[in-house]
């Protein structure tokens, strides 16, 4: 005796969710690290969705189409996800730079975009000439301790 499709889908559906929820969760696959488990989960949350809105009849073709879709959209967000964290944290690092230099009594110059990059600046202070490069994920300080103005004869 063979399920009915709407049995199957119902069964293949259940399957799916715990399978995402197995794979944020980790424990079962500890050897993928967690961006690529939720990268899988999120695709296979795209792949429900999309598949429950096909109407009847599709050709599988159209079907499979909709699978490449899912992984598209998903990667897609992945990719948006992780520039946003990479701004969050180069704005982070500038702030933190910032108020490090102001503590110690140096006067930065406006931040700089390094010629080359997106995501690097650097500054100089306006007093001692020491350098601060900063990026997403480094930063690099060459301020003195306290700033001492720099005598020009």
């Amino acid at each position: 005796m063979t399920n009915s499709a709407e049995t199957e889908l119902k069964h293949l559906k259940t399957a799916v969710r715990y399978l995402i929820g197995l794979l944020e969760e980790g424990s079962l696959v500890p050897r993928y690290d967690e961006a690529t488990r939720k990268e899988v989960g999120l695709v296979l949350q795209h792949l429900l969705h999309k598949v429950e809105g096909l109407p009847e009849g599709v050709p599988d073709n159209l079907v499979q189409g909709t699978a490449v879709r899912a992984l598209v959209e998903a990667a897609s967000e992945h990719d948006e996800a992780a520039q946003q964290e990479r701004t969050d944290s180069l704005e982070r690092q500038l702030c933190e730079a910032e108020a490090w230099a102001s503590i110690h009594g140096h006067q930065l110059e406006p931040w700089e975009q390094v010629t080359g990059s997106v995501m690097e600046y650097q500054t100089s202070c306006e007093q001692c000439g020491g350098f601060v490069y900063v990026s997403y994920n480094s930063s690099y300080n060459l301020l003195l301790e306290t700033c001492e103005r720099v005598k020009q004869e």
